[in-house]
C-alpha cells in the first residue's frame, strides 16, 4: 500500500497560485516538481470557470508530451464523473479556492464529455502541429498550396539526398562551369563522403546560409565578403602563393640541396633538416611546398626558434641569417594560403549548398511539401502580413488563453508566432470583455534541444517582455518559482546544488547568477550519491596488425571493463530485490560504451530493454526483411538466400546451410530445391520461398509484408528470437512501407531503395513499464524518472 504523499501547504499554495485562470503565470520549474501536474490542473479550471475547449491552446515540445498532457485532463475529468458529492468538492478545492455548490458540481461533471464533443478536441499540440493546422485554414494567405503535406524525417532525407545527385551529376557534366569547377574544388579539398557530410550540414542549416548568401546579394558577393574578412584578394590563387614559397629571393630552390650539404655534415638535428630539405628537393607539387614549409615550421604549425644548431650558426652565421630571414617571409605566405584554400572551400561549399537548396525548395513548392522549418517560417510570415489582418481577427477570436510546456526549449522564432498570437491578449480595452491569459511553464537549466534552436535565455527574455506587456496595461504577469521536488530526496538534490554551486559550473548552466536550490519534500525517502573511481586504460602491449580490433574495443578496455561493473552490480541489486525496471542507466552519447553496456547487462542475465533509439536498416529484424525481398528479386543472389535461411523466417542453421551448398553445382537456390525430398525441413523452406515469390509479384510492400507478418507468423518468430524490442522496429518497418506507397509507384524494389536512403530513426517508447533496465543518453531520457539511476 503506498501512503499518501506529505505536501507542504506552501507547495500547495504555490500550486494554485500558478494554476489560477485569472491572471497570467510564468513558472519557472526546477525537474521533478509537479510542472506538468500543474499545466493540466491549470487547464481544467479554466474550463471549470466556463471558458469554451476551443478557446484554450497548449502548446508543447514533444507529441509524446501533448499526449501526456491530454491524457491527464481527460483522466481527471473522467474519474470526477464518477465521485460522489463530497468527493468531488475535494478534487475541486484541491486545486482551487473555490467552494463548491451544487451547480458547479453539475458543470464539473459534464466537462469531460464537453470536451470529448468539442470539435477537433482540445487543442493540445506541438507548436509545428498548430502551424500545420493554421496554414491548412489560410492556405491562400500564407500562399502555400491548398493541401500540403508535410515531410517527415524520411521523406525529407530521400528529397535532398535526390536534388544533391542530381546537382552533383549536372556539375560534373559541365567541368567548366560555375558548379563544375566548386565540385573539383571540393573533391580535392576531401573525400567524397566527407564533402557529402558537409553539404548535407549547410543543407540542415540552410537558413544561416541562405541569409548569408543573400546578405551578400547572392554568390557572388557573399564569397567577395570572406576575401575582406579574410584578407585577400578575388584573384589570389593557392598555385600563386605556393610559386611564391618555393621561388623566393632568400632562399631559391637551386640552392636547397647545397645548404642541405652543410647540414649533413653537423650534428643529427642538422641531419634532420638537411633530409627535409632534400625531400623538398626532390618532391612536386603540394607535397614539396608542405616538406619546405617543414625546415622552417614544426608539426603544430608554430616556428622553430633554432633553424640550425648553434654549432652551425657559428661556422655559417650569413647561412643562418637567410634561413631566419626566410622564415619571417614565409609567414604571412602561408597564412595567406590557408585563408586563400579556405576561402576557396567555402566559396565550393555555398555554391552547391545553393543550387541544392534552390532545387529544394523549387521540388517542394512543385509537389505541394512543407518541411518542418517551412511550417514555422510560413506561419511567421502569415503572421506577419498586414493584409491578411482578418486572419489574425479569426485567431483573436478563437483563443483566449495560451499555455506553453516546456517553455526553455522553444526557439526564438516560434516566441515570435507566440508573440503575434497573444499581441491582443496586451492591447487594453477591446471588442470582448473575456479574461485572456498566457501561462509558461519551464526551466532553462533543463534545456537541451539548443542544436534545434531552442534558446534558454529567451526563457528569462520573454518573461521580461510579458511583464512589460501586462503592466502597460494594468494587468498581472505572476512568477511563480517551484523548487521543490517530488522526485528525489535531500541527498540527491544536495548533491546537484554542490556541484553548481561553483561560478564555472553554473555559468554554463543559467543566466541567472542565483545558485541553484532544490528542496525535497518532508517525507522524502533517503538517497544515495554514489562516485565510482574512473577507470584508466591497462598499459598497451605491442600486438600484431592481424590481431588488432578493427572497430571494437578490446574485452580490457575501460568502456568493457565499466560496463561489466555495471552489470554485476545490477545483477546484485536484482538478487538483493531490486526490479530490473527499476534501474535506469544512463550515457553521454550512444556508442561503444552504450553498446558495451547493453551486452553485458544481457550477458549478466538481467532484463534489459535494447536501445532507445536505433538506425532503422541496422536493425537485426529488418535487416532479415530486406535481404528476404534481395532474395526473391534476384533469385542467383547466394549470399541473401543464405542469410534469409538462417533468419527466424526459416530457422535453418550452419550445419543445414552446409548441408545445401556444399559440392552444389549451380546457384543456392537449386541446390535448395534439389535436396528438398530428402529433407523435409529444405523442402518446407523451398515452399516457402515459392510462395513468399508469388505475394512479392502481385503485392504492394506493405501487402507482402504485412502478410508475412501477420498471418503468415513473421512477427511471432522474429520476437520469439529477438525478444519485444523487435516490436518497435518491425512496427516503423510497416510504418514506412505504407507511408511509401502513398509517396511513390508501389513495388518491393524500390521501397528497398529508398529505406537504404532514408536510414530512419526509431525512437522506442521507454515509459513503458516493463520490468527490465532502461539504457539511455541524457536527452532521450528527459522527463523520465526512475528510483535507481
Amino acid at each position: 500500500m503506498t501512503l499518501p504523499r506529505i505536501i507542504p501547504e506552501t507547495v500547495l499554495r504555490q500550486q494554485i497560485e500558478a494554476s489560477d485562470p485569472a491572471v497570467s503565470a510564468w513558472v519557472a520549474a526546477n525537474a521533478g516538481s509537479g510542472k506538468t501536474h500543474v499545466l493540466a490542473q491549470r487547464v481544467i479550471r479554466l474550463l471549470l470557470d466556463g471558458v469554451a475547449p476551443e478557446k484554450i491552446l497548449c502548446i508543447t515540445f514533444t507529441k509524446a508530451a501533448a499526449a501526456n498532457m491530454a491524457q491527464r485532463v481527460f483522466d481527471t475529468l473522467s474519474a470526477w464523473t464518477a465521485l460522489d458529492d463530497a468527493g468531488l468538492d475535494r478534487a475541486i478545492r484541491a486545486i482551487s479556492d473555490r467552494a463548491p455548490d451544487a451547480s458547479l458540481r453539475a458543470q464539473a461533471r459534464r466537462l469531460f464529455a464537453t470536451a470529448l464533443e468539442t470539435p477537433g478536441g482540445l487543442k493540445v499540440q506541438t507548436i509545428h502541429a498548430f502551424c500545420t493546422r493554421l496554414l491548412h485554414q489560410f492556405p491562400f494567405e500564407a500562399n502555400v498550396a491548398a493541401r500540403f503535406e508535410v515531410l517527415d524525417e524520411a521523406a525529407e532525407t530521400k528529397l535532398l539526398g535526390q536534388v544533391t545527385l542530381g546537382v552533383l551529376l549536372d556539375a560534373a557534366a559541365d567541368p567548366n562551369g560555375a558548379l563544375g569547377r566548386a565540385l573539383a574544388v571540393a573533391l580535392a579539398s576531401a573525400a567524397d563522403q566527407t564533402f557529402k557530410e558537409v553539404i548535407g550540414e549547410a543543407i540542415r542549416k540552410r537558413d544561416a546560409v541562405q541569409a548569408w548568401i543573400e546578405h551578400g546579394g547572392g554568390v557572388e558577393g557573399a564569397i567577395a565578403g570572406l576575401c575582406g574578412a579574410f584578407g585577400v584578394k578575388r584573384d589570389d590563387t593557392v598555385e600563386q602563393i605556393e610559386k611564391d614559397i618555393l621561388e623566393g629571393p632568400i632562399l631559391p630552390s637551386s640552392e636547397w640541396t647545397a645548404v642541405a650539404e652543410l647540414c649533413k655534415a653537423s650534428s643529427p638535428r642538422d641531419q634532420e633538416q638537411c633530409a627535409r630539405l632534400t625531400a623538398a628537393a626532390a618532391s612536386s607539387g603540394a607535397e614539396r611546398v608542405e616538406v619546405y614549409l617543414e625546415v622552417f615550421f614544426d608539426t603544430k604549425f608554430k616556428a622553430r626558434p633554432n633553424l640550425v644548431t648553434q654549432g652551425l650558426a657559428k661556422k655559417h652565421p650569413a647561412l643562418t641569417q637567410r634561413l631566419t630571414q626566410e622564415q619571417a617571409r614565409l609567414l604571412p605566405l602561408r597564412e595567406r594560403r590557408k585563408a586563400v584554400a579556405c576561402r576557396d572551400r567555402t566559396a565550393a561549399l555555398i555554391t552547391v549548398a545553393d543550387a541544392v537548396i534552390a532545387r529544394y525548395r523549387a521540388e517542394k513548392d512543385r509537389r505541394g511539401l512543407l518541411d518542418y522549418d517551412d511550417l514555422i517560417e510560413r506561419t511567421l510570415e502569415l503572421l506577419g502580413k498586414v493584409e491578411a489582418a482578418w486572419v489574425h481577427y479569426k485567431l483573436d477570436s478563437g483563443i483566449d488563453h495560451v499555455l506553453i510546456d516546456e517553455a526553455q526549449d522553444t526557439s526564438p522564432r516560434q516566441w515570435r508566432i507566440i508573440r503575434a498570437l497573444t499581441a491582443e491578449f496586451f492591447a487594453g480595452a477591446g471588442a470582448r470583455a473575456a479574461s485572456r491569459t498566457i501561462f509558461a511553464v519551464g526551466d532553462e537549466k533543463q534545456s537541451i534541444f539548443s542544436f534545434q534552436g531552442a534558446a534558454p535565455r529567451e526563457f528569462d527574455a520573454m518573461r521580461h517582455g510579458f511583464v512589460a506587456l501586462c503592466r502597460a496595461v494594468g494587468q498581472e504577469l505572476r512568477y511563480v518559482p517551484f523548487r521543490h521536488s517530488f522526485r528525489s530526496g535531500p541527498n540527491v538534490l544536495g548533491a546537484v546544488d554542490d556541484v553548481f554551486a561553483r561560478p564555472q559550473a553554473l555559468r554554463g548552466l543559467s543566466a541567472d547568477s542565483v545558485r541553484t536550490v532544490h528542496e525535497a519534500l518532508p517525507d522524502a525517502a533517503p538517497g544515495l550519491v554514489e562516485i565510482w573511481e574512473t577507470l584508466k586504460p591497462d598499459a598497451k602491449r605491442e600486438i600484431e596488425a592481424w590481431d588488432a580490433p578493427f572497430d571494437e574495443m578490446t574485452e580490457t578496455s575501460p568502456q568493457a571493463r565499466l560496463a561489466r561493473k555495471i552489470a554485476r552490480n545490477i545483477a546484485r541489486w536484482q538478487a538483493q530485490g531490486t526490479r530490473a525496471g527499476d534501474v535506469l542507466v544512463l550515457v553521454r552519447q550512444r556508442g561503444p560504451l552504450f553498446e558495451a553496456i547493453i551486452r553485458a547487462l544481457k550477458d549478466a542475465e538481467v532484463p534489459v530493454a535494447g536501445a532507445d533509439r536505433l538506425v532503422l536498416t541496422e536493425h537485426i529484424a529488418v535487416m532479415d526483411l530486406m535481404v528476404l525481398a534481395d532474395a526473391l528479386l534476384l533469385p542467383d543472389d547466394d549470399l541473401a538466400l543464405a542469410t534469409v535461411l538462417k533468419s527466424p523466417l526459416f530457422g535453418l542453421d550452419d550445419d543445414d546451410l552446409f548441408a545445401i551448398a556444399w559440392q552444389r553445382r549451380g546457384p543456392l537456390r537449386a541446390a535448395l530445391r534439389a535436396k528438398a525430398q530428402a529433407q523435409p525441413r529444405f523442402a518446407e523452406a523451398v515452399d516457402k520461398l515459392d510462395r513468399y515469390a508469388a505475394w512479392a509479384r502481385r503485392e504492394t510492400p506493405f501487402g507482402f509484408y504485412g502478410r508475412l507478418l501477420g498471418a503468415e507468423g513473421g512477427r511471432k518468430r522474429f520476437l520469439a528470437r529477438l525478444g519485444h524490442e523487435a516490436d518497435d522496429a518491425l512496427d516503423e518497418f510497416l510504418n514506412l512501407a505504407l507511408d511509401y506507397e502513398r509517396r511513390e509507384t508501389p513495388s518491393l524494389q524500390g521501397f528497398l531503395a529508398w529505406l537504404r536512403a532514408a536510414k530512419t530513426d526509431v525512437k522506442r517508447d521507454m515509459e513503458i513499464t516493463r520490468n527490465e533496465v532502461r539504457v539511455m543518453t541524457v536527452h532521450g531520457a528527459k522527463g523520465l524518472e526512475a528510483p535507481v539511476v
